[in-house]
């Protein structure tokens, strides 16, 4: 028989702290945590933290639970090894649900396979009662799109020669803004998104690769528990062009300085992505600045760009007029989110990205959360 006033009370807990995404009072959640938590560690979560990203030492957990420090040991770090846990150091400390805990949970992969099936079946529950639209609770956004490597390399070069186009920043540029990590050390790590679809009979449409990435602190971490494969910044360029050509997305956090996780998402399964395409969530990100251009003159019109475009923003326009001259690919702009995926993969190099906003990230992680509480909605 599930507790389900303990289940509840971690709910509240898994609800607080940063950006932290509320989790419903519903019997999916219920059903969620208890699969996730035995009722012994939720017991010690509740009765050790009083809200996430609070880093604990090993003596004030034993302190705050009753379990001696010899009995406790064991269980953090079996926890910690199942992703339910981060551990900074000798710091243990709990993740929200949403961003975190999840995104940790089914990286690692680790637990029960049939507890995690019932997880991830729940998780996805939830998503369709409405838990997408706690994305775009906040007037600012917790993910931003940063657009494909090459078509964006390409813009900078023109840039320089032009002086009268919008400056390009450091942050808009895929490699620039990841070699700003510290520490300057990279991972790639399989995808929590498409981990928990496959395990909910769910599977990727678009991709049998796995992956996603992290920096500098967190990539640690998961080089040291064995999750992560550590890579250098050319080979990670080189995962990211391969991301790119299975069609996948790059989003990370919305700020300036570098996110130690950034992802590679498809609209089929990432949280963010598949809401945009099911509800019309367009608030759950930024768009990136950038938005793609096509040279009608050289486009072969092959339909590369619409088949391969993640939010289906691109259409076929079949000519009305006798001399085909409105025989063209359109691009929607009002769906497009900049992702520069049509201009990564068009076979005659007809696409390319054109910065036409200028929106500006904040600069910090706890200034996100800052400008997020401030602006919540609901």
């Amino acid at each position: 028989m599930v507790d389900i006033e303990l289940y509840d009370n971690l709910r509240r807990l898994l609800s607080s702290g940063g950006n932290a995404l509320g989790l419903p009072k519903h019997e999916e959640t219920i059903k969620l945590l208890s699969n996730m938590f035995l009722e012994q560690e939720a017991k010690l979560l509740i009765s050790s933290f009083e809200k996430c990203n609070q880093p604990l030492s090993l003596r004030q957990i034993a302190a705050s639970s009753g379990i001696s420090k010899e009995d406790l040991k064991p269980i953090l770090e079996e926890m910690h090894y199942k992703g339910k846990i981060m551990k900074l150091g000798p710091l243990y400390s709990l993740l929200p649900y949403l961003p975190g805990l999840f995104e940790v949970y089914f990286t690692h992969n680790r637990d029960n396979k049939e507890r995690m099936k019932k997880a991830a079946e729940a998780h996805l529950a939830l998503f369709r009662l409405g838990q997408p639209f706690e994305l775009s609770s906040s007037e600012y956004t917790i993910y931003r799109v940063i657009p494909a490597v090459e078509p964006v390399e390409k813009t900078v070069e023109l840039n320089q020669s032009i002086e009268t186009h919008p400056q390009i920043l450091p942050y808009e540029i895929l490699r620039d803004y990841l070699s700003e990590a510290k520490p300057k050390l990279y991972a790639v790590v399989p995808c929590s998104c498409r981990n928990a679809a496959k395990l909910a009979n769910e599977p990727c449409k678009r991709t049998n690769e796995n992956f996603c990435i992290t920096t500098g602190i967190l990539a640690k971490s998961v080089i040291d528990s064995g999750v992560g494969s550590e890579v250098t910044l050319d080979e990670l360029m080189d995962v990211m062009k391969k991301a790119e050509k299975e069609g996948l997305v790059h989003q990370t956090f919305n700020t300036q300085e570098t996110a130690v996780f950034m992802c590679n998402c498809c609209p089929c399964c990432c949280g963010f992505l598949k809401s945009i395409k099911e509800y019309n969530n367009y608030g759950s990100i930024t768009k990136s600045n950038f938005e793609p251009v096509i040279d009608t003159e050289s486009c072969s019109l092959c339909e590369t760009c619409m088949k391969i475009c993640p939010m289906e923003a691109i259409y076929h326009h079949w000519p009305h007029k006798d001399d085909l001259s409105d025989n063209m690919m359109i691009i929607r702009y009002d769906l497009c989110i900049g992702c520069g995926v049509c201009a990564s993969n068009c076979p005659s190099e007809s696409i390319s990205m054109k910065k036409v906003r200028d929106v500006i990230p904040i600069k910090s992680n706890n200034e996100m959360i800052q400008r997020r509480t401030e602006s919540k909605i609901h």
